[in-house]
């Protein structure tokens, strides 16, 4: 008898996780925003590059801080906030963010632009597409970016749905993708050291590849990483090689305590 227990029970665990496998929920449960006015929103960010040849000593720029949003209305299409921007050994500074038509257009001050940054404190359509009304563990979408964006150029990516809370309404998901071309603000001389001396070379990108892992809570971006490569050529009236470009950026959700 017991051991008809345990199969049954066996079983009926087996049933339920592979009715959890197939089980969809509405993308909007995970993407569009959720806020209340006067709530603070911080994260934590780092963004490193850096160019490895066999011709010259690795160079390797980094940059990192924080940013925390205070909620000023919180349109889920159109949401507002007061910035306050600390990237460290430069001044603080200060704006007024708005966003809308899905992220793909952020405000500083009034200023409007497209926003081409590879991640952020909001779900941005420019980046990651528009999702299936239904979403489940497994599924995928592709998605175009159309232009020039911070760890890539024009191409396509491959979102995929990796694992669900649904309760608490948390996603992750996997984006790859690759490009060809130059980033949005993307460096076109680079200053290397050779035999001791400064050289300046002209920078010709190849194809881009980029993969990574993003958590969304409520259309809140709570951990985000993504590592992009590429093969670049670079010259100079006297000297061409070649260097192994790798550009990365980590992003989390901090509390903001005071």
């Amino acid at each position: 008898m017991k051991r008809i227990i345990l199969s049954t029970l066996f079983c009926t665990l087996a049933l339920f996780a592979c009715a959890q496998e197939g089980k969809h929920y509405n993308s909007s449960d995970f993407f569009k925003l959720n806020t209340v006015v006067g709530e603070k929103l911080g994260n934590i960010f780092t963004r490193t590059i850096s160019f490895k040849s066999d011709d010259f000593p690795e160079i390797v720029y980094r940059v990192g801080g924080t940013g925390i949003y205070t909620v000023t209305k919180n349109d889920p299409n159109a949401p507002e906030f007061n910035g306050v921007f600390r990237y460290d050994g430069r001044p603080e500074s200060h704006s007024k963010v708005a966003m809308n038509n899905g992220g793909k257009t952020v405000s500083y001050d009034g200023k409007a632009s497209t926003n081409t940054d590879g991640s952020g404190v909001l779900y941005n359509s420019l980046i990651w597409g528009n999702p299936p009304p239904k979403i489940g563990k497994g599924d995928t979408w592709e998605t175009t970016i159309p232009q020039p964006w911070e760890l890539g150029g024009a191409g396509t990516q491959t979102i995929t749905v990796m694992d669900i809370d649904a309760p608490n309404h948390m996603v992750r998901l996997k984006r790859e993708g690759g490009a060809e071309g130059f980033y949005d603000g993307d460096i076109k001389q680079l200053s290397i050291s050779k035999d001791g001396k400064p050289l300046k070379m002209s920078m010709t990108p190849g194809a881009t590849h980029w993969v990574g892992y993003t958590i969304f809570k409520n259309g809140l971006v709570i951990s985000d990483e993504l590592m992009s490569t590429r093969t670049v050529t670079l010259t100079s009236d006297s000297l061409k090689c070649t260097a192994q470009q790798r550009e990365y950026i980590l992003l989390n959700a901090m509390p903001v305590t005071d």
